[in-house]
């Protein structure tokens, strides 16, 4: 059962609620909350620089008054969802409430640009007095994380977090012709506007470069109206309510009410959603077509089944953290509208577990603890129900680990592996009960690899039998070696996506080592650091991020206490550095790289735009790249050892270019070979990948077709029959 302790959604909710005296601090929402709430934090405005400019204006417009609820307050636990203000939110902890802070918007971001624009409404018409406010869109907003075990740190940090947000944002009203304006900008920074209006709604734009003349296009809001009853026709005061347009169901808002007679209202823009409500103890209703801006709609909760129960081992006693879901092992992966698999509980340290909302049907549950689980099945009625387990956990092991003093010493991780590499099982980690001690339960008989780490010293590995009931195993850590060094390249060329591992020369697992230390990323400077491991022999190997099968370097080291040295020189053939640019020569990052000759290669472009490509084998390559729907023209390139550098340039695409046939199709059979560019298909025009595909799907495998085809620069023609073609492909350019 959950424990009665401080919840780390109280405090976000009043984090919310004092965020909400500012507007635009989180974007708009669609439409007001409805009823005001008491604010968690007071924020005082001065006139912001420059004023306000537009056409008519007289000065800018202050922020929300501390005595009022904001129209957007918004839940960011709950992506981003409108939070009911009718009732505070609860809490269980007197002493929740965030200090109330005092706030001058001052933002930081100064310059002498300017955003100006117009704010309009759904039909096109200016919208006065329209609340408008801008926020440099580079500014982190992230809130802080929930700290439970340093309350007063995380409530300092909150408050930081929203005096920092108030002053950096800017806030005015627009004039009779809906317009407003910003000024004092930085010219090199971009922002995030909203606007809102009680009688046209909200909008927003992200991403405003200073500088630009915008409008901001409200979108009309309106309310859904409901009332919540039990089967006895009593209202149900604490409910949530979900709606969404049809069939988007992903785009769902979700809201909790508190209400004494059970009526809820929630913004929305007008039109049809389907809604359904939830109830702690209530059956959650199927969702129904409601029109929002309609009549009041009355939704009738069943009441639910209430399930609990204790787990316990065969010997009676008592286990905490076993986890009891819905459905049995085989169900686990099913999913679906109103499912109940997935819905679970975790037990509390007398054992106990609970499920508030449950059908009333004949239910599967299976309880699970690391690799062990129980499953049963037992008829729910409404009201309370209770389903007891008893299970066998299986082999628990009482880990003891001690450093080289012998002084008790805390693991890292651990790490099973069942022999013959036939899977990673995860047994429960239990609470730790004194120094040194790590205890896992929930492990099936059998014999495995136990991999275990601990700070500063070399990483053990063992090989255990595992048998049901108690296992003790003792460890004692050992002093390491470290070991440091160089990669380079025989040809002085730059080195990218290599690692450098350590392991035994009779240990023929290359994936070995991940967590332990001894496996590691080589730095982009060609520097790598290994440890610690055990002092004695070791293989040293390097190897290419694209290839684990082979490495590029291998030497057998012998390591001793303390740090080792090793550099490395590796032959690294050819090395590609492609820079991908736009038609105004702009860097295009995330731009895909291709080379096919002798092998093919693949990368992506990093953030400036550049693709490097190591241990390629010298020889004739073509090279093309495709960003974002746009595409260059294929490149022919021979390599030599070392640094080649090259320039590619992505444009709009004007036709398809082929990158795979498939055998036994009519690509195949009529000769169409990978790099073809297609430029005609059936009389159309092709001028990407996907307008091939389109014009594929308007033909009968009956019609007769004519493909038009570039090959090395000759033009030719194949003739097929409608329909499936047999072929994969990308956007290109001639």
């Amino acid at each position: 059962m959950a424990s009665d302790r401080f919840s780390g959604l109280n405090i976000f909710l009043l984090v919310v609620a004092a965020a909400s005296l500012m507007f635009g601090v989180y974007g708009f929402m669609e439409g007001s909350v409805g009823e005001s709430g008491t604010p968690g934090n007071r924020v005082a405005t001065t006139p912001l620089d420059g004023g306000f400019e537009g056409s008519g204006g007289e000065g800018s417009a202050p922020l929300a008054n501390p005595g009022e609820a904001n129209p957007r307050d918004t839940d960011r636990s709950n992506g981003d969802r409108p939070v009911d203000r009718q009732a505070p939110p609860p809490s269980h902890n007197a002493d929740a409430r965030l200090p109330d802070v005092e706030v001058i918007s001052a933002p930081t971001d100064k310059g002498d640009a300017v955003i100006q624009g117009t704010v309009k409404d759904a039909a096109g018409r200016p919208v006065e007095g329209a609340t408008v406010t801008a926020r440099r869109s580079n500014l982190d907003m992230d809130p802080p994380r929930f700290q439970e075990d340093d309350l007063e740190r995380y409530r300092a940090d909150v408050s930081d977090f929203l005096t920092r947000t108030a002053r950096e944002t800017r806030s005015t009203s627009t004039d009779g012709k809906g317009a407003f304006r910003f000024s004092g900008l930085d010219a090199t920074l971009a922002y995030n506007l909203s606007a809102s209006s009680d009688t046209a709604g909200t909008g927003e734009l992200s991403r405003v470069a200073a500088g630009d003349t915008v409008i901001l296009l409200l979108g009309a809001q309106s309310q859904l109206r409901g009332r919540v009853i039990g089967a006895d026709g009593k209202p149900i005061t604490s409910f949530e309510v979900r709606a969404w347009r049809q069939n988007r169901q992903w785009e769902a808002t979700s809201r909790n009410f508190e209400s004494a007679d059970g009526r809820f209202v929630l913004p929305a823009k007008p039109g049809v959603v389907q809604v359904e409500i939830t109830a702690k103890g209530y059956s959650k209703t199927e969702p129904v077509d409601a029109e929002v801006g309609g009549d009041e709609l009355l939704f009738t909760l069943e009441q639910a089944a209430v399930l609990s129960g204790v787990v316990t081992d065969k010997a009676g006693a008592p286990l905490p953290d076993v986890t009891v879901r819905l459905g049995s092992d085989d169900e686990s992966n099913r999913r679906g509208w109103n499912q109940q698999s997935g819905v679970s509980a975790r037990t509390d340290s007398k054992g106990r577990y609970r499920f508030d909302t449950l059908a009333p049907k004949e239910t599967t549950l299976t309880a699970s603890l690391g690799e062990m689980s129980e499953t049963k099945t037992t008829a729910l009625k409404q009201g309370e129900n209770t389903l007891d387990f008893s299970m066998n956990v299986g082999g628990v092991l009482h880990i003891r680990l001690s450093d080289p003093e012998g002084k008790p010493l805390e693991s890292d991780g651990v790490w099973f592996q069942m022999k013959g590499n036939r899977g990673w099982p995860r047994p429960e980690k239990l609470p730790s009960r004194e120094p040194g001690l790590a205890e896992y339960a929930g492990l099936k008989e059998g014999e495995y690899t136990m991999t275990v780490t601990a700070s500063g010293f070399p990483a053990i590995q063992q090989e255990i039998t595992v048998k049901d009931g108690d296992n003790e195993i003792a460890l004692q850590f050992s002093t390491g070696a470290m070991l440091v060094g160089a990669v380079t390249s025989n040809s002085g060329s730059k080195l990218t996506g290599l690692r450098a591992l350590l392991r035994k020369e009779d240990d023929e697992n290359r994936w070995g080592g991940w967590g332990t230390g001894r496996n590691a990323r080589v730095s982009d400077d060609g520097t790598f650091k290994l440890g610690p491991a055990e002092p004695g022999s070791w293989l040293l190997e390097v190897y290419n991020g694209n290839n684990w099968n082979e490495p590029v370097y291998s030497q057998v080291v012998t390591l001793i206490e303390g740090e080792n040295t090793q550099n490395a020189v590796v032959d690294a053939g050819a090395t590609v550095i492609v820079k991908v640019v736009d038609e105004q020569g702009n860097s295009v990052s995330w731009a895909s790289v291709q080379l096919q000759g002798v092998k093919k290669y693949n990368q992506n472009t990093d953030g400036s735009g550049v693709a490097t490509i190591s241990f390629v084998e010298v020889g004739s390559y073509t090279v093309i790249a495709n960003s974002r729907g746009k595409a260059s023209p294929s490149q022919f390139i021979t390599l030599r050892a070392g640094d080649n550098a090259i320039n590619i340039a992505v444009q709009q695409p004007n036709c398809c270019r082929l990158t795979h046939i498939y055998p036994d199709t009519q690509a195949s059979r009529q000769g169409l070979q990978v790099n073809d560019l297609v430029i005609e298909y059936n009389g159309e025009v092709i001028s990407s990948w996907g307008g091939l595909g389109q014009a594929i799907r308007r033909t009968k495998n009956t019609d007769d077709v004519v493909m038009l085809v570039e090959r090395g620069g000759s033009m030719l023609t194949i003739n097929l029959k409608g329909g499936t073609v047999g072929v994969e492909g990308t956007d290109g350019v001639r």
